[in-house]
């Protein structure tokens, strides 16, 4: 192996090494993010809670979060850490059995529209900073 293939392995390894490195990092800005849900007057518990951006293309992140037995959420945007982007946002809540991956077709306990981004009624705002929503409420069926 002659001196300057060596030195070319170096030096591309080095750059292999910093974009790696600077690919952990994102570059999406991310805020703190908690709320509830409810359904009808009791926490909507197991619930998956999905931010669509309002204007948001194919691409564009959509945070998400499961509804603790409090009604509580936090948000998290896959892949890139916990929180949401500030913004406008559509918001989705479904809420299947625990065993909803075994079965052959799953039903959502939760009024349909709230799972279609046409037609719920559900709309939230992440502010540059710390957010927390006020409640979802869900009207039972």
């Amino acid at each position: 192996m002659t001196l300057a293939v060596f030195s070319h392995r170096r030096r591309f390894a080095a750059v292999a090494v910093l974009l790696a490195l600077t690919g952990c990092s994102s570059g999406v800005k991310l805020t703190p993010v908690k709320g509830t849900v409810l359904y009808g007057d009791k926490p909507a518990e197991g619930a998956t809670v999905v931010f669509h951006p309002k204007g948001g293309g194919q691409g564009t992140p959509t945070p998400s979060g499961t509804v603790q037995a409090d009604g509580s959420f936090t948000l998290r945007t896959h892949p890139h850490g916990d929180g949401a982007p500030p913004g406008e946002y559509v918001v989705l809540v479904t809420l299947y059995p625990p065993d909803a991956r075994q079965q052959e077709n799953p039903v959502n306990k939760l009024p349909a529209r709230f799972a279609n981004p046409d037609q719920t009624p559900l709309r939230a705002t992440v502010q540059d900073g710390a957010t927390e929503l006020e409640p979802f409420k869900i009207p039972l069926k």
